[in-house]
C-alpha cells in the first residue's frame, strides 16, 4: 500500500470522480480529426532551462494564462483586445464568446493536458486571448506602433517588446489558428471583406513568422496552406524545416561516446591517466633539475611554447575530433551527453583549409561540396529570443512524432562545429552567424547548452554532408600525421612512462655526482663561476 494518496478525505474523493466523469463526458465528444497540437515541453528538455519555455510576460491559452506571475499583465490584454474589438463594429463581446463557444471540444482536442475549466471560461479564455494576439500581429505587420510598447510589468518596468515575442512562440503559449481564423470571420459583413482577410491574414502570419525565424523560411509553402495549420510555432516549423523525400533508413555512424563511455568501454586509456599524472610529474622535476643541459632545455621550451607541467596532460586519451579542447569553465551549462555528432570544430576545419561558406537558402541547403571542398551552411540570425524560439522548435519537433527531427539534427550539427568563443567567431566572419548578441561566446554557450539529444534520428541530407565532411577532414595530412603520433603515444604510453622514469633517475644521478666531483661545464652551469 501506498504511504501517500492523493486523497486527503472523502470530499476529494467525490471530487476526483466528478472530475473523472467530466473527461469522459467531453473527450468522448472531441472531433478527431483534429490532433493534439499544443504540447507540455517534455520535462528531459524544460529541465535544461525551464525559462525558455515558460512566458516570463504573456500568458495566452489555459496552460499558463492564471499564473499569479504574470496575471498582472491580463489588463493589458483586455485593452488591446477592447481597442480591436471596437473595430468589430457589428458584433458585440458577448456574440463573439457565444460564437467560440461552438468551438469547445475542438480548442479542447487541440491540448495535450486535460483542461479542467468550464466551456464559458474556455470560451472567454480564446476571445480575450484571440483579439490580443490578432492585435499584436496587426501592428507588427504594419507601421503602426506595436500596442505593447508601453505596456509595464508589476514591478514599473517597460516591457520589453523582444520578450513578448518569445513569449509568444512558446510551445505551452498557443492559440490555434482557426480560433483567430473564426474571430474575424465572424466580424465580416460581406463576402467582400471576407476574401479580403483570406488573402491578408495567411500573409501576416507568414511574414511575422519569417521576421522571427532564427534561418531563411522555406518559399514553397503556398499562402493557401498557411492557415490550415495548427498554431503560429507549427507555421514557423514548417516555413524552417524541408520535407525529406525518400524512405528514412537507420541513423548513420557520425556519432562520438562521451569519454565516460570511452573510458567504460577502454579500461587502459583509464589507466593510462597514471601516466599523464607521472609525465607531470617527470616534467616538473626535470625542470628543477641543476643540470645545466637539462635546465636550459626546459627553460628554451617553456618560453617558447609556453610549456609546463600540462604538457602531457594537455593530450586527451580520446579521439581528436571529441571536443578535446573543451574547458570546464567554457561548458556553463552544458549537460553531459551520451553521445554527440561527430564533426571537426570551425576552427579545427580552418586549420584543415575547409572553407565555409554561407548558403542562399535554409536548412535544405546545408551540404559539403565535393568538388570545391567547401562546406556550405544557411545564416542564422541570432539574437535574444533565438536561443527561446529554437528551443521549442525543437521540442515541438520531438512532440509530434516527427520520423526524422530534421530541425534537431540541425542544432546538433551547428553545436558539433561550435565548441569556443573562437568558433563562433570564425563563423561571424564568415557570415554564416548575423549576432545580435552581447558576445561570440554567448553563441558559443547558447550552442552547446542546447546539445542535449532528444533520440537518435537520421536526416539523410545532413548526414551525408557530415560524413562528407569527417571523410575529406580525416584524409588531410595534418590529421593524418596528428593521429598517426597520438596512436604511437596511446600504444606506447608503458614502455614511454618507464623510460621517462629511468631517464629522470639518471639526470637524478647526474646531478649528485656533479655536486660532489668536478663535472664538464655542459653538465654543471654552477661551475661557470670557479672557472
Amino acid at each position: 500500500m501506498p504511504l501517500t494518496s492523493i486523497f486527503e478525505s472523502s470530499s476529494s474523493e467525490q471530487r476526483w470522480l466528478a472530475e473523472i466523469c467530466n473527461i469522459l463526458e467531453k473527450e468522448v465528444k472531441v472531433e478527431i480529426d483534429h490532433p493534439v497540437s499544443v504540447f507540455r515541453v517534455p520535462a528531459t528538455l524544460s529541465v535544461l532551462r525551464p525559462s525558455a519555455y515558460t512566458p516570463q510576460v504573456i500568458g495566452l491559452g489555459p496552460y499558463h494564462r492564471f499564473r499569479l506571475e504574470i496575471y498582472d499583465m491580463e489588463r493589458y490584454k483586455l485593452a488591446a483586445a477592447s481597442r480591436l474589438q471596437r473595430d468589430f463594429k457589428n458584433l458585440e463581446f458577448k456574440q463573439l464568446v457565444s460564437g467560440l463557444s461552438r468551438l469547445e471540444y475542438k480548442v479542447r482536442a487541440c491540448y495535450h493536458k486535460y483542461l479542467d475549466i468550464e466551456g464559458e471560461t474556455l470560451a472567454w479564455i480564446m476571445a480575450i486571448d484571440g483579439l490580443f494576439l490578432l492585435e499584436f500581429l496587426r501592428c507588427f505587420n504594419s507601421s503602426t506602433s506595436i500596442s505593447t510598447a508601453n505596456l509595464v510589468d508589476s514591478v514599473g518596468r517597460k516591457l520589453a517588446h523582444e520578450a513578448v515575442l518569445g513569449d509568444i512562440l512558446m510551445l505551452e503559449n498557443q492559440i490555434p489558428i482557426f480560433v483567430l481564423w473564426e474571430i474575424l470571420s465572424m466580424q465580416m459583413q460581406s463576402s467582400s471583406q471576407l476574401e479580403g482577410a483570406e488573402e491578408l491574414f495567411p500573409t501576416t502570419l507568414k511574414n511575422f513568422c519569417k521576421a522571427l525565424s532564427p534561418v531563411k523560411i522555406r518559399e514553397d509553402l503556398v499562402l493557401s496552406q498557411v492557415s490550415k495549420h495548427a498554431h503560429l510555432l507549427d507555421l514557423l516549423y514548417h516555413l524552417i524545416v524541408p520535407e525529406l523525400v525518400g524512405p528514412a533508413v537507420g541513423p548513420c555512424n557520425i556519432y562520438w561516446e562521451s569519454e565516460a563511455a570511452i573510458l567504460e568501454n577502454n579500461p587502459d586509456l583509464d589507466s593510462s591517466k597514471f601516466s599523464t599524472n607521472i609525465f607531470e610529474h617527470l616534467w616538473s622535476m626535470c625542470s628543477k633539475l641543476n643540470v645545466g643541459f637539462v635546465r636550459h632545455t626546459t627553460t628554451l621550451v617553456t618560453s617558447i611554447g609556453g610549456v609546463s607541467g600540462k604538457l602531457i596532460s594537455g593530450i586527451r586519451f580520446i579521439p581528436s575530433q571529441s571536443k578535446e579542447d573543451i574547458k570546464p569553465e567554457e561548458e556553463g551549462t552544458k549537460p553531459p551527453n551520451v553521445e554527440e555528432i561527430m564533426i571537426p570544430t570551425v576552427y579545427h576545419l580552418s586549420r584543415a583549409r575547409v572553407p565555409l561558406r554561407p548558403s542562399t537558402g535554409g536548412i535544405e541547403t546545408i551540404k559539403f561540396d565535393q568538388s570545391t571542398k567547401k562546406l556550405y551552411l544557411p545564416v542564422i540570425r541570432l539574437n535574444v529570443n533565438s536561443e527561446v524560439i529554437m528551443r521549442n522548435l525543437v521540442a515541438y519537433e520531438a512532440s509530434i512524432g516527427s520520423e526524422s527531427l530534421v530541425f534537431t539534427r540541425y542544432i546538433e550539427l551547428m553545436n558539433g562545429i561550435i565548441n569556443t568563443a573562437e568558433d563562433a567567431k570564425l563563423l561571424r566572419e564568415k557570415k554564416i552567424i548575423v549576432n545580435s548578441l552581447k558576445s561570440d561566446a554567448d553563441v558559443a554557450q547558447l550552442f552547446n547548452g542546447m546539445s542535449k539529444p532528444v533520440r537518435l534520428t537520421n536526416v539523410p541530407f545532413i548526414d551525408k554532408t557530415i560524413e562528407d565532411v569527417n571523410k575529406y577532414y580525416n584524409n588531410t595530412a595534418a590529421v593524418k600525421c596528428n593521429r598517426r603520433f597520438k596512436n604511437f603515444v596511446y600504444g606506447s604510453w608503458r614502455i614511454l612512462t618507464i623510460l621517462a622514469v629511468v631517464v629522470l633517475l639518471l639526470l637524478m644521478g647526474v646531478q649528485s655526482f656533479c655536486s660532489v666531483y668536478s663535472c664538464p661545464k655542459l653538465f654543471n652551469s654552477t661551475l661557470s663561476s670557479s672557472d
